[in-house]
């Protein structure tokens, strides 16, 4: 199910959706100590993780949320941009860091979004993506932002970004507490979110992009060239025949 404007807005209004905004700026946090210099694009939903965001001094900020979210954004911050981050109006290579939240469990295609993502962070950038956990309580329990969209385990996240070319550099669990405010100071055995970071890593540029058509006639002249050869024997074996 899709999540809604007002699933956002009514969450993080919430003392549970302030904890859960806390433990994950606080994980960030850890993670990216100092961004003095960096430019930070946010993808998804992340506005509320400004408080934890801006005093790692980073060059700029940008969130960048998709345009079904319309409504979430404050008419005082004019870092939110409504857009489709499968096309992002920015320069390849601009951005240092980008961070997902809300955002990887919804993509009907991850594809395009990492390859965004993949040509606007330089070589070397990093991204932390933030979603659901497939064996936490947050997925299956309503009423949290966490339980609509995909939820991953921690090997098919990996994956995806490998897929993807981001080198996996370490993920960890977080919010070990329940979706319910009445019991956010119980602690719980397992996480309800997966926090990844992983690096931009080099590829070959036909690897993210349509194969040219002069990439395609060399790919397919062997194969082309071994069709010719069959069909040729093929008429000197029917000419014996006759």
């Amino acid at each position: 199910m899709d999540i809604s404007a007002a699933d956002l807005l009514d969450f993080y209004a919430t003392p549970l959706g302030q904890r859960s905004i806390d433990v994950l700026g606080r994980r960030i946090g850890g993670w990216w100590s100092d961004l003095s210099g960096q430019r930070l694009l946010t993808t998804g939903y992340a506005s509320p993780l400004e408080s934890h965001l801006l005093p790692l001094n980073p060059l700029s900020v940008c969130h960048f949320i998709p345009a079904r979210l319309s409504g979430v954004e404050s008419a005082q911050n004019g870092r939110e941009v409504l857009t489709d981050d499968t096309l992002m109006p920015l320069d390849s290579e601009s951005m240092d860091r980008v961070l997902l939240l809300h955002r990887l469990e919804h993509a009907r295609r991850p594809d395009r979004t990492f390859r965004e993502i993949w040509r606007v962070l330089k070589p070397g950038g990093k991204l932390i993506v933030i979603v659901p956990s497939a064996i936490g309580l947050w997925a299956r329990t309503p009423g949290n932002p966490f339980s609509k969209g995909r939820a991953f385990t921690g090997l098919s996240l990996a994956t995806t970004l490998g897929e993807q070319l981001f080198g996996l550099e370490r993920m960890r669990n977080a919010l070990f507490f329940p979706p319910h405010s009445a019991f956010i100071w119980a602690r719980m055995p397992t996480g309800g979110v997966l926090i990844a970071e992983a690096q931009k890593l080099g590829g070959p540029a036909h690897l993210l992009q349509s194969p040219s058509p002069a990439l395609k006639q060399r790919q397919t002249a062997p194969e082309t060239a071994a069709l010719k050869a069959k069909q040729e024997t093929r008429s000197r074996d029917h000419g014996r025949k006759e």
